[in-house]
């Protein structure tokens, strides 16, 4: 079973994503059901979830609550089937999942391989399929938007299912910034 490692933001941060999100998952016929939108890092296969809580806790402590600035690019992943909005300023969330990703491994967790090289991105939507002229569009579509930068305030540990209820399977908040 696969378990998500995924960044989530505050409630401002989403009033000002949803138009985005709406918008978009209409343009390229997205499903309508998909979860809020998140930054995903790390995937974890057929971890011990009580040592698993335990690590990212320790990991995940002394941050704050962090603002990641939005590209105005989208591009959809054909491996994932999903809808992405790419991020451009990605310091601080980049070194978030750097350390997730070795703190992990080195405690012999089975994570996905991932380049450092890649942008990071939000998901937006699920796709069902993607028909081949989309495929043509990605990183080449663009939007106009007044939303330039978002609010993530807690990371959380998903399992996607049929049912809902069960994606959730732990939350951890970051330090409030009093700055932000």
């Amino acid at each position: 079973m696969k378990y998500y490692l995924v960044a989530l933001f505050d409630d401002e941060s989403y009033k000002n994503l949803n138009p985005i999100q709406k918008n978009l998952s209409k343009k390229f016929r997205a499903n309508r059901n998909s979860p809020a939108p998140y930054i995903p890092l790390e995937v974890i296969e057929n971890p011990n979830i009580d040592k698993l809580d335990v690590v990212v806790d320790k990991i995940i402590k002394p941050y704050k609550n962090f603002k990641v600035k939005l590209s105005q690019e989208v591009s959809i992943s054909e491996t994932n089937k999903t809808l992405n909005m790419k991020i451009a300023d990605f310091g601080y969330i980049k070194r978030i999942n750097r350390l997730v990703n070795d703190t992990l491994k080195l405690h012999g967790f089975n994570v996905q391989e991932s380049s450092y090289d890649e942008s990071m991105h939000i998901s937006l939507a699920n796709l069902n399929f993607i028909p081949r002229d989309m495929k043509k569009f990605d990183g080449e579509v663009t939007f106009k938007s007044n939303c330039e930068t978002l609010k993530v305030d807690r990371i959380e540990l998903w399992k996607f299912s049929n049912n809902k209820r069960e994606t959730l399977i732990k939350s951890y908040p970051l330090k409030k910034n009093l700055y932000l």
